[in-house]
């Protein structure tokens, strides 16, 4: 049983072409081996190699892999490094399919791709606790940082169930860094106080805090006229 993704040097994962397929592009071998009876390991190393090689074209082929228990993990870095929309657009819909740690770890991939137009699955997960993904959609959330993720993660900790106000206060941390790169340092503010404010003393509002002060003591630069 394979437990977690291996990193197989470039070198070994090429030698999944069989001889006499020079003219084919490793993107076409790689999906012939997926296509293929090959076993697990040789399938795990061709997701690998679409996840350097792969375009849309890969997408079907690595979507269709998303609930396979063994190579779920392999399929997912594959459709995190395609830079195509249709990898996230797959990533979308197999949460409707998925539960459990696959469930998760779609979940997981679309934070990793900043996946924008995933906000809205991600902030449903979030507050549906029978789809027990909670947390991993709020830290998703945070990897996207836009302005309506960040209402979700205030939601939560303002209302949402207790056990899920500290992975709302991790994820709020993440989110307040993104918004503040992306320039929005009004919303990266209210949402580090509000982790301040909703959570009793302790690491998570010290580095709330932390973080604001920065905010404070590095002003936004100026807009050229």
């Amino acid at each position: 049983m394979i437990a977690v993704r291996s990193l197989i040097p470039a070198l070994v994962v090429l030698s999944l072409a069989s001889p006499g397929t020079a003219a084919e592009t490793p993107e076409a071998a790689a999906l012939a081996v997926l296509a293929s009876e090959a076993g697990v390991h040789e399938k795990a190393r061709a997701c690998q190699q679409l996840a350097v090689v792969g375009g849309p074209a890969a997408v079907p082929a690595l979507a269709a892999l998303l609930g396979h228990e063994h190579l779920a993990d392999y399929a997912r870095s594959g459709l995190e490094a395609i830079q195509d929309p249709a990898a996230g657009a797959a990533l979308r819909k197999a949460l409707r399919g998925l539960n459990g740690r696959l469930l998760a770890g779609a979940v997981n991939s679309l934070g990793v791709r900043r996946e924008i137009a995933a906000v809205p699955d991600l902030q449903g997960l979030a507050l549906d606790s029978k789809r027990g993904v909670a947390s991993e959609a709020l830290a998703s959330l945070g990897m996207i940082g836009t302005g309506e993720a960040a209402k979700t993660l205030q939601k939560v900790l303002t209302d949402g169930p207790a056990d899920l106000r500290i992975p709302a206060a991790h994820a709020s941390l993440t989110a307040a860094a993104q918004l503040a790169k992306d320039g929005n340092r009004v919303a990266a503010r209210e949402l580090l106080d509000s982790v301040v404010r909703t959570l009793p003393p302790g690491v998570l509002p010290a580095a709330a805090q932390r973080q604001a002060a920065a905010l404070r003591a590095n002003p936004a630069p100026a807009v050229p006229k």
